[in-house]
């Protein structure tokens, strides 16, 4: 998703024939910080656990928090479906293989090597030289 979402109708484009119908939320980057999931209670083995997120809103008055109740059998499907992802996958095209060694690479970090594949910028600077203004970091 983009920041072109329009808070009133969140569903993207696509297929998502599953949830055709069901309620969209959408939590831009600035509402990220308001999703939590922890224990509902005191953190008992067997005791159920909460989702929460503060979704977009057309105004922020218009903002609800809403709450998932998951229930052991729920938080553990929810981990079965995440726990083998691999970051490429996690992040949903965010990263890509370094044209150089290999590994992903984070697209927000990666620089372009001579044949302008995404790389690691350490890579880079192992192969071609690093630009005076690169600190290492």
């Amino acid at each position: 998703m983009n920041e072109n979402v329009d808070p009133d109708d969140p569903r993207p484009e696509g297929h998502y024939y599953i949830a055709r119908d069901a309620e969209w939320h959408y939590v831009n980057d600035d509402l990220a910080e308001t999703i939590s999931l922890g224990p509902a209670t005191d953190g008992e083995p067997g005791d159920d656990w909460v989702l929460s997120f503060t979704p977009e809103a057309a105004t922020p008055d218009d903002r609800e928090r809403v709450c998932v109740r998951l229930t052991p059998w729920a938080l553990h499907e929810l981990y079965i479906e995440s726990k083998n992802l691999s970051p490429d996958a996690r992040q949903a095209g965010h990263s890509a293989e370094c044209g150089l060694c290999g590994e992903q690479v984070p697209l927000d970090q990666a620089w372009p090597d001579n044949r302008k594949e995404p790389c690691h910028p350490e890579c880079y600077a192992d192969a071609f030289g690093a630009p005076p203004w690169y600190d290492g970091r």
